[in-house]
């Protein structure tokens, strides 16, 4: 007898027992779920393919991507509900034979003999739990006067390391470290992402010592943190004693962290502490000198360059590659490559790459255009740098001069800048009104 079903036949008896699925099981929602626990292709070879089809719907048997191939079908099927076609096949006369199969079951039980391969995996795996313990990277942004390198160094000398294990380190000791330890960072934030010590700074943008760290909310008033003249002043809380235009000292008060109290009849009772609040822009200059001869050794580049490699394990440091560097006077350029797994989780391997390049010097002397033109891009890099600190420049007077061996830059720059630092108050003294009337009642006596 000719198996034969035509393509109509097929839909409607598809629709009717629902006992299969069009759909692969790679881009299923359940597709790893069934690569898990295994299936298989198998050819269907049967004269009453619509009765086995019937008998596994009723019997709650699922198979997906039933595609029909020359007279028979073809079908996936997992490995618990083939197990229970044997008495559906029997009964329809029906046998099956397996195409292909697929999933984890099967891979385990190809290479079951491979002991060396699964207890690699389960050391591997072992491994990475245990480095994941442990801090291999540290990353410092937001510090603008020290560099990652020296702020690092510090936390070595506390402890604080590449390969420090996490459970030894205290973010939010180390945060107060930090900013006891700089008087410029007034704000510290340190966490652990993944193998990853991530610590983010915010510095004082005026760096001077009359400041001092005042706990929040606590008495304090804001002095002059350098000699200026008051641009502008706004107060929130507190007594201003200067106003727009006054001129002021290093440590001079500027708002005072009191509020005095009248009573009705206008008469002084006390004077409250309380922390003073108040945004100050000063008018302030800064000194500006730089001077370069104009005849000088430069580096013309060869274009000959040679890279080595290093690898950095733990704490050591491999070099790997072979030979000494051939040139007598080059440019170093070293670049570091963490290794790492995602985004957070960093391996201790840093792959270090070291670009040599040659260069020969020769005698060049500047033209007083050239000597002019370099040294108004260094004041522009001066200038950069103090823009980059929240400082507007209102003014520059500084003037470049040439006499024939140097050009030198000297002048002021004139800006406009914060200029208020915290400092604690003053306890207030006894009440001069209540010692005078102490002293009345003795005299009664």
């Amino acid at each position: 007898m000719k198996l034969y079903m035509t393509h109509k036949e097929r839909q409607l008896t598809e629709q009717s027992e629902g006992c299969f699925l069009n759909e692969s099981p790679r881009s299923s929602r359940s597709g790893k779920l069934k690569f898990l626990q295994g299936y298989v292709t198998v050819r269907l070879l049967s004269y009453a393919p619509e009765r086995f089809l019937n008998l596994c719907s009723r019997q709650g048997i699922f198979i997906w991507n039933l595609t029909y191939h020359k007279e028979c079908y073809e079908f996936c099927i997992s490995i618990r509900s083939f197990r229970r076609l044997k008495p559906i096949l029997r009964k329809t006369r029906s046998r099956v034979i397996i195409k292909k199969r697929t999933g984890l079951p099967f891979l385990m039980h190809r290479y079951r003999k491979r002991k060396v391969f699964f207890g690699g995996i389960a050391l591997c795996a072992a491994a990475l739990y245990v480095m994941s313990l442990f801090v291999w990277n540290i990353e410092v942004s937001g510090n603008l006067h020290r560099t990652d390198s020296a702020i690092i160094k510090f936390l070595e000398e506390n402890d604080v390391y590449h390969g420090v294990r996490k459970s030894k380190l205290d973010c939010a000791a180390l945060e107060e470290l930090l900013r006891s330890q700089y008087d410029d960072i007034i704000w510290a934030s340190v966490k652990i992402q993944g193998t990853r010590l991530v610590i983010d700074l915010q510095e004082n943008l005026i760096s001077n010592s009359v400041a001092e760290t005042v706990k929040e909310d606590s008495p304090s008033d804001l002095i002059a943190g350098k000699n200026a003249e008051i641009y502008s002043i706004f107060t929130r809380q507190g007594t201003p004693l200067v106003e727009k235009g006054s001129s002021v000292k290093l440590g001079d008060v500027l708002v005072e962290g009191r509020i005095p109290i009248y009573n009705d009849s206008a008469e002084l009772v006390r004077n409250k502490q309380c922390y003073a609040d108040a945004d100050i822009l000063g008018i302030t200059t800064y000194t500006y000198q730089d001077s370069f001869p104009l005849t000088v050794k430069d580096k013309v580049f060869t274009g000959k360059e040679k890279s080595t490699y290093s690898l950095r394990l733990f704490q050591k440091m491999l070099r790997l590659s072979v030979g000494k560097q051939d040139f007598s006077m080059s440019d170093r350029v070293t670049t570091e490559r963490p290794l790492k797994l995602g985004e957070n989780f960093y391996l201790p391997l840093v792959l270090y790459k070291e670009v040599s390049k040659e260069y020969v010097t020769r005698q060049k002397t500047y033209t007083p255009t050239e000597a002019e033109a370099l040294a108004r891009n260094k004041i522009d890099v001066f200038c950069k740098k103090l823009v980059e600190k929240g400082v507007q420049i209102i003014e520059n007077n500084v003037m470049i001069v040439t006499d024939g061996k140097n050009c030198t830059a000297r002048g002021d720059i004139i800006v406009i800048e914060p200029v208020g630092v915290r400092r604690a108050a003053i306890p207030d003294e006894p009440h001069e009104e209540g010692l005078e009337t102490n002293e009345s009642d003795g005299n009664n006596d």
